[in-house]
């Protein structure tokens, strides 16, 4: 007996279209500098026989992630927003998709710190928070629901049970 993996076009074409949804991402000075420092242009070449393509940028201790000229782009804006001295709150809001943030996930390490700033864990936050911020709503409501019912007997009752409550409330 043998598995086989069946596409199914429907979810795929779910899971793409989540993939491209639009969040705000709110980054302060020292995380837009940071994940600046993390990236590395992910340049697309055609392959060609004999040749060898190297990364953008030459490899060294920290992790860089390639990622699209685009999102570099969005990242530099907000570096520019952040470090202009008429920006008092050095924060700046970018919007990147679903995908992005998969790919802004893979620059952040935990045990980052600027400036006394804990950049790789707050980012995280940010980024998992935006993530799965429709899991979070679900189970918050979840929560709320359970709160307003606690003390509720919502166990199925049999239909002599129903008749004998119905008399008592009519009594």
């Amino acid at each position: 007996m043998s598995i086989e993996y069946v596409p199914n076009n429907e979810d795929d074409d779910a899971f793409l279209d989540t993939l491209e949804t639009e969040k705000v991402l709110c980054l302060t000075k020292y995380e837009a500098l940071y994940l600046s420092d993390s990236m590395t242009l992910l340049m697309e070449h055609t392959p060609e026989m004999g040749k060898v393509h190297v990364p953008t940028r030459q490899l060294v201790h920290q992790a860089l992630i390639p990622v699209p000229l685009y999102l570099i782009q969005k990242i530099g804006l907000a570096v520019l927003e952040t470090c202009d001295p008429e920006n008092e709150t050095q924060l700046a809001n970018i919007e990147v998709s679903i995908a992005d943030l998969f790919l802004l996930r893979e620059c952040c390490q935990s045990f980052i710190r600027v400036n006394q700033e804990l950049v790789g864990y707050n980012l995280l936050r940010k980024v998992y928070t935006l993530l799965l911020e429709d899991s979070i709503l679900e189970e918050t409501e979840r929560s709320f629901i359970n709160d307003l019912t606690a003390g509720i007997d919502l166990s199925p009752l049999s239909n002599e049970e129903k008749l004998k409550n119905k008399k008592d409330l009519e009594s």
